[in-house]
Order: structure tokens, then sequence, then C-alpha cells
């Protein structure tokens, strides 16, 4: 059975404490309250978790309290990562982590504000599941050919964020003043339509060594299908745009998650 416990932010910040553990990446940097607030809260957190049976408070005098073992585990996981995964939507901004230490692999989400869900994945396969998920490519069809755009990056993030605001004139003379030619601008903005759905994918590994690598994707869901961005293989100032379909999503989804999975 899936393990998934949900918390509040001051329960975090009490089980991190109480297990020893430094904050994780998915929360940021940060900053507490002033000390008087922030035990009341510590309190109330203490009693809550205590009263859904996530934390076991000692009878004898001294002794720290002890965090469910499970929802223990799932935080070790999380705060101690070795490799991450960032799956980003919006607006609004909407974001999922799935961490990686050793062979444990943990989803963060939050799915209300300060709100935290932790969910174990049990191997490599469910990591690119869980990734189809948070993505949802639901109308996603087969595309007629797989042909790369390639295309400036920056003319790519502007050209987008003019769909998003339905300004389709604005978004082809971006991609017409960063060298594509007006039936190349005209076809891909009339495809992608307007307001389309993006997601940021970013992977990091080796995150404790002193040279960690990372890496990162776009995927567009468009009026008439969808698209996987990337920094072009042999263009390093250039975004390649490939079509894809559901397939051929799962496909790429599957490489990218495993190269944190790695022989996980």
């Amino acid at each position: 059975m899936t393990s998934i416990f949900q918390i509040n932010h001051a329960e975090l910040l009490l089980l991190l404490g109480l297990l020893e553990l430094p904050r994780p990446f998915s929360l940021g940097q940060g900053t507490l309250p002033e000390r008087p607030l922030l035990e009341g809260m510590l309190n109330t957190a203490m009693s809550s978790l205590a009263a859904r049976d996530l934390l076991t408070l000692s009878p004898e005098s001294g002794e720290p309290p002890l965090p469910h073992p499970e929802l223990a585990t799932l935080l070790r996981t999380v705060a101690l990562a070795d490799s991450l995964l960032i799956v980003a939507s919006g607006p609004p901004t909407r974001l999922g982590h799935i961490s990686r230490f050793g062979q444990r692999f943990v989803l963060h989400s939050s799915p209300l504000p300060d709100v935290h869900r932790f969910q174990a994945i049990s191997d490599a396969k469910q990591v690119t599941d869980t990734m189809l998920d948070l993505l949802a490519p639901a109308n996603f069809r087969e595309p007629d050919n797989e042909t790369p755009v390639l295309l400036n990056g920056e003319a790519v993030l502007t050209a987008f964020n003019a769909l998003h605001h339905n300004d389709l004139q604005m978004a082809v003379w971006a991609l017409q003043k960063y060298g594509s030619s007006l039936a190349i601008a005209q076809k891909l903005v009339e495809t992608i339509g307007p307001k389309p759905s993006r997601y940021a994918l970013a992977a990091i590994r080796h995150m404790r060594q002193p040279q960690p690598e990372a890496r990162g994707a776009l995927v567009i869901a468009g009026r008439y299908g969808g698209w996987w961005a990337a920094p072009a293989p042999e263009h390093a100032d250039l975004m390649a745009l490939w079509p894809v379909g559901v397939k051929g999503l799962r496909s790429r989804v599957d490489e990218f998650g495993a190269w944190i999975c790695e022989a996980a």
C-alpha cells in the first residue's frame, strides 16, 4: 500500500526539528516567525500530530516525541535527497517535487497553501507515471510528423508570453524578430493557439557532490497538440520543439526520469 501523509507547514517544521533534518530544497529559503509565535505554532502542531497518531509523546519527562516511522522515512528522503525532479505548472504556480535518496523516491506536493503532501513512490516506473499525472496531457493527439522546429530561446519565451495573453500577432512578431520566417511563425502560432498550458521540468542529480548536474525541458499543451521543448542537441543557443503525442511524451518523460533514477 502506498504511504501518503498530509501535514501543515508548522507540523513539517516541527518534525524536521525532531528528526534533526536540514530544510528540504522544495521549501526554498523561507523565514521563521518571531520566537513567541513560532513556539505557539509548534506546540499546536505537536498536539495535532499526536491526535492523528503521527507523533508519539513519551511518558518519560525530557524524552523527545517520536515521529511516525513511515512519515519519518519520507521526510528523510526529501530532506537528504541526492537527486530531484521538479514539475512546475501555472499560473497559478503549482509545484511537484520528486526526491530520490538512495533507492527511495518521494513525491512532495502542496494541494493547498501551507499544506504538504508526501507520497512514497515505489520504483523508477512509477516516477514516470507520477510525472505524467502532474503533466496531465489529456488533450495530446499523435502528431503527423515529429520533425523539430529550431527557435531562439528568448523568442520562445516571448512568443508564449504573448500567446498566454491571447496576442497571436505579437507571438508571430517575436518569432520573426529572432530569425523565423513568416510562414513558420504563423504556422506554429496557429497550431499552438492562444493560452497554451506550459509545464517546466527540471532535474538535478548528484546534489551533494561538488559539481551537481542539471537539465530542463518544457512541455507545451496547445490547441492542436503538444510539444516537448529542450535545448537543441547541436545548437546550444537554440531551443528545439518536437511535436509529441501521448506515446512520445511518455517516452521523453521516461528518459528524463531515468536520468535521476540511474540504476535504481
